[in-house]
């Protein structure tokens, strides 16, 4: 016992960081830092304090459109003090952008929209969370009220009062009057808390990471543990040591709440909660610090464990109901739940009692783990000199040498790129598969918030109200589709399209010129000479390839031409067509010809290379509408031409333009599906021929599904290696 309160009143005096000290910098702006954040903390107060007084003389203004006439009766007869209401005439249900524009219009942040089925849809402002309180309480007390004012009209029963009544006369109920003001119950649950675990905190952490920790930096813990001190004496005497250091700021903070009346009789207990927790953090930061090599290290681990816990406290503040029931029977939850309900007198015994057990039964664990760690000597006392460390650091660098040397050997160089990664096979094969995923999922969803908010509200109900009907995989790809098929016919989505696309472009280039410090030439297959030449190049070989299979499905009766040209007012769209697809099909070719394929080449050869481009290329259209099994044979022997054209002629401008020249005489000029999606205005109209076959014309997903691209990428295939036949033995021979 005498070690044990030795120990403990040492680590109770302990002070200082060991030999390790912060800047006075450091210092400034940890200040700086409190003191805007109690800044903050104070404005939010003052606002709150500020809408309390004022809320009386609150009045929301709701815009209600296509209001029905017993809504207005009813408005009139309720003769609601808090509304104000605007009526407006709006034919579309899910138009956002007018909605808005309404909102901002009449300075409102509500509109209740009344639609054709019946059902009443609310919209909202999502910056502030006082939109949705607002939202709420419009539901919870007008509209709920109108639903009884409907039943009332056709003679429905409605239940206005309670079945039983309690007469509270002459009795007094302790959870009344402690709830009586909401000012302190707010407090109660918010304020106080965070305080008593912030103070702790602040306590264990500057005690703790200094007793342990702080003694293996001045070198004087190895004298400790020579001592004939069993090492759970040693663990609980500092324990000990900086739970009293945490009690005494508990301590100062429950003093000025016995002033408060409604506060006096929970404070007591308030404090004991707080010390069950206490011993648990103290615990905790005693673990950290056996763990840590100096002062520094310990409360840079502790850190992560501060924050949590004002997390924790600050998601516990949001709405304290969300978080009873079974979050009361939690550690750290039910802690800071039990101190609030403490102080109102609203104490969960058993939930409280659970959740102190449980607490105590992790400091027991993080006692353990911490005896276990002192009697492990690499946490404790260095054995090897400098030498041996050096040995050991050398042989460590070597391997690693070794390993990324492996990586970095080029077993095939396409476009004269040498890898600089030195990543593992599975990492490297995530980041191949997922990076292009992402960058298109991101800039294609972004792509679609514009033309969304300026489509006409017409299609913007007809689409949502499709998703409603939505009830499994199937379902939501034919609603997916139909989005897209709406979308593709408004110049907005294509020009959005387009800029992502250049956004996706722009950030293979500085990622290869900045990132990599790899030349465009050798990174991404973009020489800088003869740029013109193959472009018109490969807008040849797209064009003449896209017109061999036009001319196959007219020999064969596939499809008749309708028509020719375009109309004045469809040149916008046709235009934004031709913006889209000259950046859709570089950027495609980029990311899978030009990126992927030369580093996948580097590390596992030609034909690996070329093959994963290729299935990934057919995995990214498989999506589309009327994607089939000769679709997807159809698309890899497309990427695998272009992956042979880009190869043999050391660059990808030519595949660069041969897929935009594909895309766009196929969908713009030709007037066929792309991939299973409509080109909607073209130069040639075609139809379904009286002979069609899905086999040869591919059906809903366009040529691209059918044998006439298979007899043309065949052909374009064996005439590229036919050209290039020298260098394709060379590269044999080098992979």
């Amino acid at each position: 016992m005498r070690a044990f309160w030795a120990i403990a009143k040492r680590a109770f005096r302990a002070s200082g960081s060991g030999g390790a000290k912060a800047s006075r910098y450091a210092f400034y702006a940890m200040a700086l830092s409190a003191l805007v954040v109690f800044s903050m903390i104070a404005a939010v107060w003052v606002n709150v304090v500020r809408s309390w007084f004022e809320q009386d003389s609150y009045a929301q203004r709701v815009v209600v459109v296509n209001a029905t006439d017993s809504f207005k009766e009813y408005l009139d007869k309720q003769d609601f003090d808090f509304i104000e209401a605007v009526y407006k005439e709006h034919p579309y249900a899910y138009d956002v952008a007018t909605f808005s524009s309404m909102m901002k219009q009449e300075g409102s942040n509500l509109v209740v929209f009344f639609d054709e089925h019946g059902d009443i849809l609310t919209y909202y402002p999502a910056d502030k969370l006082e939109h949705t309180d607002d939202k709420e309480a419009f539901k919870a007390i007008v509209l709920s009220g109108f639903e009884n004012y409907i039943k009332e009209k056709e003679h429905i029963p409605v239940y206005k009062e309670a079945a039983i009544e309690v007469n509270y006369d002459g009795l007094t109920d302790p959870a009344r009057d402690s709830y009586s003001d909401p000012f302190l119950e707010s407090i109660s649950f918010t304020l106080i808390p965070l305080l008593y675990f912030i103070a702790a905190l602040y306590a264990s952490m500057i005690k703790g990471t200094n007793v342990i920790a702080g003694a293996k930096e001045q070198n004087t813990f190895a004298a400790i543990l020579m001592t004939p001190v069993p090492r759970c004496v040693i663990v609980m005497g500092n324990i000990m040591g900086v739970w009293l250091s945490a009690m005494i700021p508990a301590a100062v903070i429950s003093l000025p709440l016995l002033c408060v009346p409604k506060y006096r009789a929970g404070v007591f207990l308030a404090f004991l909660i707080m010390a069950v927790l206490s011993v648990f953090i103290a615990s905790l930061v005693i673990l950290i610090s056996i763990l840590s090599s100096n002062v520094i290290t310990a409360q840079t681990a502790f850190l992560p464990v501060f924050f949590v816990f004002v997390a924790l406290c600050i998601s516990c503040m949001q709405n304290p109901d969300e978080f009873t029931g079974i979050y009361e029977f939690v550690p750290l939850y039910g802690q800071y739940l039990g101190i609030g309900r403490a102080l109102v007198g609203q104490t969960n015994i058993f939930a409280l009692l659970c959740s102190s057990v449980v607490t105590l039964l992790l400091s027991f664990g993080c006692v353990m783990i911490s005896v276990k760690l002192l009697g492990s000597e690499r946490f404790t006392v260095s054995v090897m000199s400098a030498s041996d460390r050096e040995v050991l650091r050398a042989k460590k660098q070597a391997a690693a040498d070794a390993r990324r040397k492996t990586f970095l050997t080029s077993r095939c160089s396409i476009f004269g790129y040498k890898p600089k990664s030195s990543l593992n096979d599975l990492s490297f094969s995530l980041t191949q598969l997922f990076r292009p995923l992402v960058l298109l999922s991101v800039f294609q969803l972004i792509a679609m918030i514009p033309p969304l908010l300026m489509t006409n509200g017409e299609y913007l109900t007809n689409i949502i109200n499709d998703l409603r009907k939505v009830n499994g995989v199937a379902d939501i790809i034919t609603s997916g589709s139909s989005i897209i098929g709406v979308l593709m016919s408004t110049p907005a989505f294509l020009l959005s399209m387009g800029l992502g696309y250049i956004l996706i472009d722009l950030y293979y280039c500085g990622r290869v010129k900045f990132i990599e410090r790899t030349p465009l030439s050798s990174g991404l297959g973009l020489p800088r000479e003869n740029i013109l030449r193959r472009l018109l190049t490969g807008a040849a070989v797209g064009a003449g390839m896209m017109g061999f299979v036009f001319l196959s499905l007219l020999a064969t009766g596939q499809i008749k031409v309708t028509g020719f040209g375009i109309s004045a007012d469809a040149l916008p769209l046709f235009f934004s067509f031709v913006f889209m697809w000259l950046f859709q099909g570089a950027c495609e070719e980029i990311m899978f010809r030009g990126y992927m394929m030369p580093r996948v080449a580097a590390r596992y050869g030609l034909i690996p290379a070329i093959a994963v481009s290729a299935i990934l290329f057919c995995l990214f259209h498989g999506m589309n509408p009327g994607f089939t099994v000769l679709a997807a044979v159809n698309l890899i022997l497309v990427s695998v031409l272009y992956a042979l054209i880009a190869y043999f002629t050391d660059n990808i401008w030519i595949v660069c333009a041969a897929h935009t020249f594909w895309n766009f005489t196929q969908g713009n000029v030709f007037g066929l599906e792309v991939s299973g999606n409509s080109g909607n205005v073209t130069l040639i109209h075609t139809a379904a021929g009286d002979s069609i076959n899905p086999w040869i014309s591919g059906g809903a997903f366009g040529p691209e599904g059918g044998l006439a691209v298979t007899v043309a990428t065949v052909l374009g295939i064996a005439i590229v290696l036919f050209m290039f036949r020298k260098k394709l033995r060379k590269g044999h021979t080098n992979s």
